[in-house]
């Protein structure tokens, strides 16, 4: 942009109300030193260019303002000694109080900007408007991913032939155990049980469906394996659903669905005891009961095993059941497993 318009400087800078960081068309650390960005934000100009339209291209300093600008500390003592004599700016975004700038100054011995060259430049912002729009959408799909690969479940993202695209940790591990009654076989999520296979896939092809050419299937539930029997092979939960279309030049590609993983506890798992302390507040007693009711023991059972009486277990199942907004000891244990997923990772 700085070679394009025959600019002295050019850049891209974010200002907030505290400080200020750019991308600069010249490498200048004194001139983005604290003392630089304290100089740049006390100047009323810094404040002034918040309420520039976006997507706009305005002249700068405004005419208005540039007596009074060049005898402030700013002009004087940063940007006359670095040749930036009057400028191009525009409104790039603005959000949560910050705005981006972007901004194209010249020198003392060139021309001034003319209406030909504004006129060009504004024909160049909604690009960089829209490259922006991209960049940002980028960054939030990458942090998505991040978040994606940290859930305590399965996830998988499939085409409506059960081609993975994509798989969180997850479920890189769940398909890695020996036990487990799912497999990857061709590049495709299978079950290891032939019934269980047709029935996954009649959900896949479901939630990857049109109706009426533009109502997606609804997917669903399915546990495998179905075989009660299999008792060696580890229970899972799939929830398959239709993911968004992904699009290219407008034109959407290929539906995809994504299934979510997660295992029938055996057993609860390592940690669930300091898990559910800290999520209801319970104290180490209360905790150690509210995890051996979880686990299947009634009450009388807890209270052998911590070696207390069951009227003490009774009085901390009270406390337990104020904590946790429940009645009873069946809805405190459905209530307890349901956070189950949450503690199972990072053991």
């Amino acid at each position: 942009m700085r070679d394009l318009f025959g600019g002295s400087r050019s850049c891209i800078v974010r200002v907030s109300p505290e400080t200020l960081d750019a991308v600069a068309s010249d490498l200048d650390p004194e001139f983005q030193s604290q003392n630089g960005i304290e100089a740049m934000l006390r100047d009323p100009l810094a404040a002034a260019s918040a309420a520039l339209s976006l997507g706009t291209v305005n002249r700068w300093p405004p005419a208005p303002d540039e007596t009074a600008f060049r005898r402030r500390e700013l002009w004087q003592d940063w940007m006359r000694p670095r040749d930036m004599y009057q400028g191009l700016v525009c409104n790039l975004l603005a959000s949560n109080g910050a705005h981006w700038l972007l901004d194209i100054h010249r020198g003392s011995r060139h021309e001034a900007f003319d209406n030909t060259e504004i006129d060009l430049l504004q024909k160049i912002v909604p690009h960089m408007l829209r490259a922006g729009q991209i960049s940002r959408s980028l960054e939030n799909t990458s942090a998505l991913a991040s978040a994606f690969s940290h859930l305590p479940f399965g996830v998988f993202l499939v085409n409506g032939h059960r081609q993975i695209a994509q798989m969180n940790e997850a479920a890189e591990a769940i398909l890695a155990r020996p036990d487990s009654s799912l497999r990857l076989h061709g590049g495709m999520i299978v079950a290891s049980n032939p019934r269980d296979a047709q029935e996954l896939q009649r959900l896949v092809a479901d939630a990857c469906s049109l109706r009426d050419g533009a109502i997606p299937g609804t997917g669903g539930t399915l546990i495998v394996p179905s075989d009660h029997k299999r008792s060696e092979m580890s229970r899972l939960v799939l929830s398959v659903a239709p993911f968004v279309d992904a699009r290219a030049y407008g034109l959407a590609s290929e539906r995809c669905a994504v299934i979510m993983v997660s295992e029938v506890a055996r057993r609860i798992a390592d940690g669930f005891e300091k898990h559910v302390r800290g999520l209801f507040d319970l104290t180490s007693a209360e905790a150690r009961l509210a995890a051996a009711l979880a686990s299947g023991r009634t009450l009388k059972e807890a209270a052998a095993s911590s070696k207390i009486t069951v009227k003490t277990c009774r009085t901390y199942l009270e406390r337990i059941f104020s904590k946790t907004r429940t009645r009873q000891q069946s809805e405190l244990v459905a209530l307890l497993k349901s956070t189950e997923p949450l503690s199972g990772r990072g053991r």
